[in-house]
């Protein structure tokens, strides 16, 4: 069954308690809290001046923008990527619905590795397939190709992969990424590689197809300007692969929504081939995650730096074993959290940082001393 994203559930409890006049510090959000660019505005207001923007546009969507993404997947010192092998979405989570839409048949297995983004198995089964949901052994929230292994069976056909990780952000390292793409060659799995946050990684994050650019014939790498580039409102993503799933996902997208808007392709664009924003997005970021840093560490909390994105996924089963009742207590308190419930991976709870500095700090100390009294 697929239910309502648990997020969009605790922006409800979030906003209710607000009108009841509660102070909420909410750390659900998986946005930046920072607005888009101006370059990048501009360039939709121009956008929208032109009658030609008015109207439909191409399914895939605009050459222009379908090429300037081609141009950043492109792996250095390799023949460039045509326009032709990616198609523009309605963000991210559009992408995955057409890539398992294409790529599955009903009963295929997709194999998603815990701690996992939550719309990862509703996208598997509004396709017709069954999300096998794979647990890490070793205890440091990334699964190796023995844990997919052990999960596979002859119904597998994909593993999906998010690096920088949502909702731990942990990035899987060259070895890693290495042995679990030399395990789906072997196999003839494909890889699905959520690439979201690739852009705000805190130290230089290997990609799937520039680790092993052999793989890309079994590779769809997913994206967006979402999380990059604080426009997760203007719905734009994108899916790239070999060219008979993208013709394939266009015909998919050319029954369900159609192109994306084009004045918001004309923002994309701006981003994409603009000055670069996302340094100072992830400086901004590292002095956030300092102060967490410096609230949880002394609490035991601060076990899995993340490497990027910009959230913290803390073990809380020294307080109490339930993360539902620790994110509900927290809740009470005006803290909103993310069980680790949601994401596979019961015991704790997922913190954005993507917070004003002041709020951070506020919320953050909340936590602290509710935790304190309960462990106490």
């Amino acid at each position: 069954m697929v239910t309502l994203s648990p997020t969009a559930t605790l922006r409800q409890r979030a906003a209710k308690l607000r009108r009841e006049g509660v102070d909420v510090f909410d750390f659900s959000a998986g946005e930046l809290d920072l607005p888009t660019p101006a370059h990048i505005v501009n360039a939709a207001i121009d956008a929208a001046s032109e009658p030609e923007n008015h109207h439909y546009g191409p399914t895939g969507g605009d050459d222009d923008l379908r090429q300037a993404i081609a141009d950043r997947l492109t792996p250095p010192a390799t023949a460039p990527l045509d326009g032709s092998r990616v198609l523009v979405t309605n963000g991210a989570k559009q992408a995955l619905f057409n890539t398992f839409m294409t790529l599955l048949q009903p009963g295929d297995e997709v194999l998603i590795p815990a701690p996992y983004w939550v719309t990862f198995p509703s996208s598997v089964r509004l396709a017709g397939g069954r999300p096998v949901v794979v647990q890490p052994s070793t205890g440091a929230l990334k699964v190796t190709s023995d844990d997919v292994e052990a999960a596979r069976t002859p119904s597998t056909r994909a593993l999906v992969l998010c690096s920088p990780n949502n909702p731990t952000g942990l990035v899987y390292d060259r070895s890693e990424l290495r042995a679990l793409l030399a395990w789906a060659a072997e196999h003839g799995i494909w890889i699905v590689s959520d690439e979201t946050y690739v852009d705000l990684g805190f130290r230089p994050v290997p990609a799937p197809s520039r680790v092993a650019p052999a793989i890309t014939d079994r590779l769809v790498t997913v994206g967006s300007v979402s999380k990059s580039f604080a426009m997760t409102g203007w719905r734009v993503g994108w899916m790239s692969g070999p060219k008979h799933v993208i013709d394939a996902a266009t015909a998919v997208q050319s029954h369900t929504t159609s192109n994306v808007g084009r004045i918001a392709q004309a923002a994309a664009l701006a981003a994409l081939t603009g000055p670069d924003v996302t340094a100072g997005f992830r400086a901004t970021l590292r002095e956030r995650l300092s102060l967490c840093a410096s609230v949880l560490e002394p609490l035991g909390l601060f076990q899995t730096p993340p490497d990027g994105a910009f959230y913290v996924f803390p073990d809380i089963r020294r307080f109490h074993p339930d993360d539902l009742a620790v994110a509900d207590r927290l809740l009470s308190a005006g803290v909103v959290t993310v069980p680790g419930t949601s994401f596979g991976a019961p015991g704790h709870v997922r913190l954005s940082f993507a917070v004003e500095e002041a709020q951070l700090r506020h919320g953050l100390q909340i936590m602290a001393d509710v935790l304190g009294d309960w462990g106490d």
